[in-house]
């Protein structure tokens, strides 16, 4: 039997951050996240009857979005009795991502008695003006808040943190990671702003009423960051995430080591038998075919084996195991060292090298893209 993670797509927010180009709608009123639900439950039922649950087991959920937490419990609910009914589950890891001004303590722990036993806190920043400034929903204070009902319910908690953001500075930065580690957080994943044409920040920046980090001062930013978090016990295990020993996100390293997961709503993406597809992308789109009887995938790649190879090499050193150079021989017949004996040597100073594996070293993962493009 095969492992499976789950990645259940909810797109409704109750309004837009400023930085964001999701595929998500703004909330329109309880109608239509039944509506939506309902859809869901219809693709899991046919992800079943065409075979996808068939020899593997689902082994992590993982309700991302948009807003996951602004469904009421009993969609959830609904949710996980069709995956539970159509596959079998038997995750170790259900993550649920949160707005921390949507969430209340009767609500996680109803999520917490269903077998939900983490949660991804959409913090941020703890700075009201900077907050302001992206429109998040939540102040410093109810982000807080959050984080201590996640850790009163019994859930591992993991916050998302964003480096190059409007009025941000290392004050900020260490403001942050002293006040989310008052409280029992073993996750925080650090992501630098990327400004994506037609958001409202890139809009307000072109036309210069408001300034954000330009990129060597968001990896000013991120280094600090990443400084202050490792001087707490907390290590880098892919680029952008870090936790205590033990609390990787389990769900998303499937992602990083080419692990088969299905994505199931609007525009959620999926790797099965090395294909990748996507759902479609609007509701309209989504919903008809879900009605007519038909999964509402778009194939974006069937990989041969070059391609396996090169996402291989990619996603695994972004992570800190790297390349095991072992498990590399099983799945290509090749020695990595000998194939690429000259990336590896001309990037000798910045690669961890033993006899069982190669990985960037931590200082040198900013130039990621430099280096992997020598090996791909």
């Amino acid at each position: 039997m095969k492992n499976l993670g789950v990645y259940v797509h909810i797109p409704f927010c109750l309004s837009r951050c400023a930085y964001c180009d999701f595929v998500s709608s703004v909330l329109k009123g309880d109608a239509s996240i039944c509506t939506y639900v309902e859809h869901i439950q219809k693709e899991i039922e046919l992800l079943a009857q065409n075979g996808v649950f068939k020899n593997r087991v689902v082994d992590t959920v993982y309700f991302g979005g948009g807003t996951p937490s602004l469904l009421k419990t009993r969609y959830f609910r609904s949710i996980l009795e069709t995956l539970r009914l159509n596959s079998r589950e038997e995750a170790i890891e259900m993550t649920f991502e949160a707005n921390p001004a949507t969430i209340d303590i009767e609500q996680l722990q109803e999520l917490k008695s269903m077998g939900f036993n983490r949660i991804s806190l959409g913090v941020q920043s703890l700075n009201d003006k900077t907050l302001k400034a992206i429109n998040r929903r939540h102040n410093a204070k109810e982000a807080l808040e959050a984080i201590e009902m996640a850790q009163k319910a019994g859930l591992s908690i993991s916050v998302d943190l964003m480096v190059g953001l409007p009025y941000q500075t290392n004050e900020d930065i260490k403001t942050f990671v002293d006040e989310v580690l008052k409280f029992d957080v073993k996750h925080v994943s650090v992501y630098m702003l990327s400004l994506e044409e037609g958001t409202p920040l890139k809009a307000l920046v072109d036309s210069n009423k408001i300034k954000v980090s330009d990129d060597d001062e968001k990896v000013e930013l991120f280094d600090y960051a990443s400084k202050l978090l490792k001087e707490k016990g907390f290590v880098r295990y892919e680029v952008s995430n870090f936790s205590k020993p033990g609390f990787e996100a389990k769900h998303n390293f499937k992602y990083w080591t080419r692990d088969e997961y299905i994505g199931i709503g609007l525009n959620a993406h999926s790797l099965i038998d090395e294909e990748r597809f996507y759902d479609k992308a609007t509701f309209d789109e989504y919903y008809k075919d879900l009605d007519e009887g038909r999964l509402p995938h778009v194939l974006e790649a069937k990989l041969d084996k070059d391609s396996i190879k090169e996402e291989y090499i990619m996603l695994a050193l972004r992570t800190n195991q790297g390349i095991i150079l072992k498990d590399y021989f099983e799945k290509f017949g090749k020695d990595f060292i000998e194939e690429h004996k000259i990336a590896v040597h001309s990037h000798e100073k910045e690669l961890n090298i033993s006899q069982n594996s190669i990985s960037i070293k931590e200082e040198y993962l900013n130039v990621l893209n430099q280096i992997v493009i020598d090996f791909i």
